[in-house]
């Protein structure tokens, strides 16, 4: 599978189908907004929805954290998977094969991620460093790292000022409760346990460019108790559901047993997760809604002119 994935992403590139964004991933999150809001759409923030309301097996709408019920003639759902099925829904549409997939498939990992500011031009180095450890790095209880991938955004000017970098780390682990567990009962060795990473990944940057501590000018990390704090992602997992040789990269269904005018997209309907999936399992389910309630689907360009169905 990792094989088959790499070919892919080759042909990809090649075709100049796919590539890096200046900006990231929010760049690619900005044109969508603007296009969604130019159409008419209202976009709401910071507001976490709490239940997704049914009426007569049918998705009516959803309750907010805050008690504001929205209502709307189709719920899409772009969260996270289990908690859309288990906790929106109470657990209420689903069969055996729902849960047999969430109890038995296997997910991404989720990561800490060590953040770092460097007052350098850091360009004359790879975008993408692998450095081994002199001695391996405990990540949490039951992963061992023995090398450190590096990130340098050397190649994206928007990511720091002129004559800085940006660098990251990406560490991953499957031990996601540990670090929920500890940021819960223990704050104090919680910090310790983030600041001891990050002084694993300066020191292994350090050996590489001697002298580059002294110009960090600010350091992050983020670990999997961050990744469920800001995304809810089951079990932090970064992409949803891993692409094994049973499951491949089929898209599993977007409607659940029993219940009308709902659609799920995202990575948890799309082994391989990413943005991209996002936007590609969201086409599919605008093109059932339209075909369901009779309405013409001709995507149209940010120019207005028609595209190809």
């Amino acid at each position: 599978m990792s094989v088959i994935a790499l070919v892919f992403m080759f042909a990809w590139m090649s075709r100049k189908n796919a590539g890096y964004p200046i900006g990231g991933s929010k760049a690619v999150v900005r044109l969508i907004v603007e296009r969604f809001r130019a159409l008419g759409g209202t976009l709401r923030l910071m507001a976490k929805a709490d239940e997704i309301l049914v009426e007569n097996n049918v998705a009516v709408g959803v309750r907010l954290a805050d008690g504001e019920t929205i209502h709307a003639d189709w719920v899409i759902s772009a969260a996270d998977g289990h908690a859309t099925i288990y906790d929106l829904l109470g657990g209420k549409y689903r069969d055996e094969a729902i849960d047999q997939f969430y109890e038995k498939q296997q997910v991404f990992p989720s990561y800490l991620q060590v953040s770092i500011g460097v007052a350098q031009d850091l360009s004359a180095e790879p975008g993408l460093l692998s450095r081994c450890m002199t001695e391996p790095l405990r990540l949490d209880p039951e992963t061992l790292l023995h090398d450190v991938p590096l990130r340098i955004f050397h190649y994206d000017p928007t990511f720091a000022p002129p004559g800085k970098t940006a660098v990251t780390a990406f560490l991953p682990t499957y031990n996601y409760a540990y670090w929920l567990d500890l940021e819960r009962s223990d704050t104090k060795r919680y910090v310790a346990e983030k600041q001891r990473v990050a002084e694993a990944v300066i020191a292994t940057l350090d050996r590489r460019m001697p002298g580059i501590r002294e110009r960090i000018e600010t350091i992050d990390v983020s670990t999997p108790a961050s990744v469920v704090r800001f995304t809810g992602n089951w079990k932090g997992s970064m992409e949803g559901f891993l692409p094994t040789p049973g499951t491949g990269f089929g898209t599993r269904r977007q409607t659940l047993p029993g219940l009308g005018r709902f659609r799920m997209v995202g990575q948890w309907v799309q082994p391989g997760g990413g943005l991209p999936s996002g936007l590609m399992t969201a086409r599919g389910a605008i093109r059932a809604i339209c075909r369901n309630d009779h309405v013409p689907f001709v995507p149209k360009s940010a120019s207005g002119v028609d595209q190809a169905a």
